[in-house]
């Protein structure tokens, strides 16, 4: 990370912490305000950005009676499919394995449309989102908005979750403001986060990911400690809680419910990056329709809701994980406002997600229903438990019987974060660097992972590895650990020192 990234270094050892993150049970933390008003999060680029003069009117071409000459969108009578057909593998869903697109709906996915996505797609996650985390609709100017801390809340679509995310950090920050990150943290908002010039405050991981105990440290502390105190205080809060990305960690609910309280006493917004939420390995003995899941951030901030408002979440998703990757489709849930400043960097930029793949996912989501897709979900999951149990079975035998790396057995996601025995390539330090051991050796000795530098938020050194057991062909996996030991064990030999037992 070069120095542009802005990244106060209040963390020690900003990677991997020491697993007692929770705050003590008699915690408490106290608002101050019993409403959100997201309006307020906005950033300047969002409050200078101006409407589209044509995409601003499309929701009147829907009017009764309206004659449009508004748009210059193509006539379909000259597009050039009459139809598509969609061929389902026979154990997507029991009934037929074909679904046809065709009429308007094949219109609308080869047409210009809404900015944010295929109308009837927005609609079926909306509901997916009301029958999941328990909130009720609520739309500007209904019964319900402001009623017992209720903020109007909608759904919107983009070109993959990471298309809304990068969209999102852009409509609240502005040049100097702090963002507060896990680290280890998804590598891909990092670039971001470093071109709006925003300044990031990492915050250490256990193995439930964030911890809210330095968290609240770090917030508690931010006027005296000399990496925060000329900082603004931080606008927002990002997590992967359910098998990050990379660290394989899940939050617990009550760790989840700790946060949310420090969001809500410091007053700043959380983007829950969650696309592996539907990939949680617990449970899936159960009936997939029926069984609890666990909370989402967006669904906790519905308790209490009376005394702290709603409003302060924005929840995003994807269906690469467990649609298609290709399909480039990922929605974000959320505070009218925000999410309309989503749209309006859209509206500016690529125009709309995809109409196709959106009537794609939306044809097949409408056959499944909410049922059918969470039956899918759960085999997608035990698909990637059976990979895991496997992966992990290799791990223990090659890497941790010859004690080079240890790790926390993942309960979702796809990876497995490895802290890798390593020689000090420093004086005075207690734990190597994996960054040219793997780039380097590791790629010569015939096996690819990530550094775990990639994802430390401050470029700090890091003795972690990210690995992925998703498409790896499990006859392949051990052989892949065999090289990798083989590679730590040369670093101890070159190092001429012997290699100590991991704590």
């Amino acid at each position: 990370m070069t120095p542009s990234a802005q990244v106060a270094n209040v963390d020690p050892n900003p990677y991997f912490g020491d697993k007692v993150g929770d705050l003590a049970s008699t915690s408490e933390t106290y608002p101050k305000a019993s409403r959100v008003d997201p309006a307020r999060f906005l950033s300047q680029v969002s409050h200078d950005r101006p409407a589209s003069a044509i995409r601003s009117l499309f929701p009147a071409e829907l009017i009764p009676g309206m004659l449009s000459l508004l748009a210059g969108k193509p006539n379909p009578d000259t597009f050039p499919f009459e139809s598509l057909s969609l061929n389902l593998k026979p154990e997507a869903e029991a009934g037929p394995t074909q679904l046809n697109i065709q009429g308007e709906d094949l219109v609308s996915a080869l047409q210009y449309g809404a900015t944010s996505g295929i109308p009837k797609l927005v609609q079926w996650i909306t509901e997916l989102q009301v029958h999941m985390h328990k909130r009720e609709a609520v739309t500007p100017g209904s019964k319900l908005d402001g009623v017992a801390g209720r903020t109007p809340w909608r759904v919107t679509t983009g070109n993959g979750s990471q298309d809304l995310l990068n969209k999102t950090f852009d409509a609240l920050l502005n040049p100097g403001d702090v963002i507060l990150v896990e680290s280890p943290a998804y590598t891909g908002i990092l670039p971001s986060l470093v071109m709006i010039k925003a300044n990031i405050v990492p915050v250490t991981s256990d193995d439930q990911g964030m911890m809210s105990s330095r968290l609240a440290e770090i917030l508690a502390n931010w006027e005296t400690d000399p990496q925060t105190a000329s900082l603004a205080r931080p606008k927002c809060l990002y997590t992967t809680p359910t098998g990050a990305n990379p660290a394989g960690t899940t939050a617990s609910d009550e760790r989840k419910r700790q946060i949310l309280a420090l969001a809500r006493q410091y007053d700043f917004l959380v983007l829950e990056d969650d696309p592996y939420y539907y990939l949680h390995f617990e449970g899936l003995d159960q009936d997939a329709v029926t069984r609890p899941r666990c909370r989402s951030y967006w669904s906790l901030e519905e308790e209490h809701r009376e005394r702290w408002g709603t409003g302060r979440v924005i929840r995003f998703e994807s269906f690469s994980k467990i649609l298609a990757a290709g399909l480039r489709l990922g929605f974000a849930t959320g505070p009218n406002e925000i999410l309309d400043a989503v749209d309006a960097n859209t509206a500016m930029s690529n125009l709309q997600p995809s109409g196709l793949a959106g009537v794609v996912a939306y044809t097949l989501l409408n056959y499944w229903g909410i049922p059918g897709f969470l039956r899918h979900v759960d085999n997608v999951a035990r698909y990637y438990a059976k990979r895991r149990d496997n992966f992990e079975a290799k791990a223990n035998k090659v890497l941790g019987a010859a004690g080079v790396a240890q790790w926390v057995t993942p309960v979702a996601g796809m990876f497995l974060w490895l802290r890798l025995n390593l020689p000090p390539t420093g004086q005075g330090e207690s734990e190597g660097d994996s960054f040219a051991l793997i780039s380097d050796k590791a790629k010569a000795a015939g096996v690819l992972a990530v550094p775990g530098v990639a994802f430390i938020p401050d470029g700090s050194k890091s003795c972690y590895v990210r690995t992925s057991f998703s498409i790896i062909a499990e006859d392949d996996v051990e052989e892949a650990f065999n090289r990798l030991r083989n590679v730590v064990l040369d670093a101890w030999k070159d190092a001429g020192k012997p290699m100590p037992e991991l704590a």
